[in-house]
């Protein structure tokens, strides 16, 4: 058994076998740099996600013509070790069954074992990371298995990352990216998205909140001024329609209700979530 009970994400009550998106939370935040509080991220953003409308104008789209489940939060009982392990047999089984999994942070550690269980279930793919910090550290505190160090372990991985909105990092980790990712300042242009069209592999899809302004988003435990503006992020998301058919999953991280003001840090992810499922959604 993989997950516990909590309260399920907007519209999300379809059963696994009818589900093509299948949503859960890894509510971890052990090794979180400056602030803790991302642990508790997941059952807000599904509490703050009845707060939105199902329909998207945008899109002209609906979440109730969509197929997905809520598995809930994984347990976390053990070590960070055994929750890797148990977060990556949850993601492979999901993969494997040929779901979208749609994980809900927690802290950015939690990516990790997702990805390894894309590697696992595709073996060649890329990821497109937003977020304010290169998290590209060898190690942190003596682990490697930090927030701090999840791109660099996705590195191992696979080398066709491509980062956006970084804007924080050690001169160690810039020099890293600029050798070795595709790295960037700024939000993915329709350029970069048919560079990475090109590829013709899987993507997987991993968004730090902090990628945003901490005027937007207080809620986070690492905020990064000189950040960009929700629509700003939505709007990059939106490209990556042209790239749906490849979109193997997504995550969205680091919301920490603690720190947030009227809960529009969890209402915002929760809309990140909303308009990304509908964007790649047939």
């Amino acid at each position: 058994m993989y997950f516990e009970d909590y309260s399920k994400f907007l519209t999300a009550y379809d059963t696994f076998n009818d589900a093509d998106f299948v949503i859960f939370g890894i509510p971890f935040d052990a090794t979180t740099s400056y602030k803790p509080g991302a642990r508790f991220g997941p059952d807000e953003v599904r509490n703050a996600s009845w707060g939105l409308e199902t329909f998207s104008p945008i899109l002209k789209k609906d979440l109730i013509d969509v197929k997905i489940c809520d598995k809930y939060n994984l347990l976390m009982e053990g070590n960070q070790s055994e929750i890797i392990n148990r977060a990556y047999n949850a993601s492979k089984d999901i993969l494997e069954a040929k779901k979208i999994p749609v994980m809900i942070g927690g802290e950015h550690s939690v990516t990790y074992p997702v990805v390894k269980a894309v590697k696992s279930v595709y073996d060649d793919f890329a990821v497109i990371h937003f977020d304010a910090h290169c998290d590209l550290r060898e190690e942190y505190m003596g682990n490697e298995q930090s927030h701090a160090s999840v791109i660099r372990r996705t590195y191992d991985l696979t080398e066709d990352i491509f980062q956006f909105g970084i804007r924080s990092g050690d001169q160690d980790e810039w020099e890293f990216g600029w050798e070795n990712t595709n790295i960037s300042m700024e939000m993915p242009t329709k350029d970069d998205i048919k560079k990475i069209k090109e590829l013709e592999k899987p993507v997987y899809v991993t968004i730090d909140i902090d990628v945003l302004d901490p005027a937007f988003v207080p809620g986070t435990g690492t905020p990064e001024p000189c950040g960009f503006t929700p629509k700003e992020l939505i709007n990059s998301l939106y490209l990556l329609e042209e790239i749906k058919e490849k979109i193997v999953g997504f995550d969205v991280v680091e919301v920490s209700p603690h720190y947030d003001i009227g809960k529009i840090t969890s209402v915002t992810a929760a809309k990140i979530i909303r308009e990304l499922i509908l964007t790649i959604s047939k």
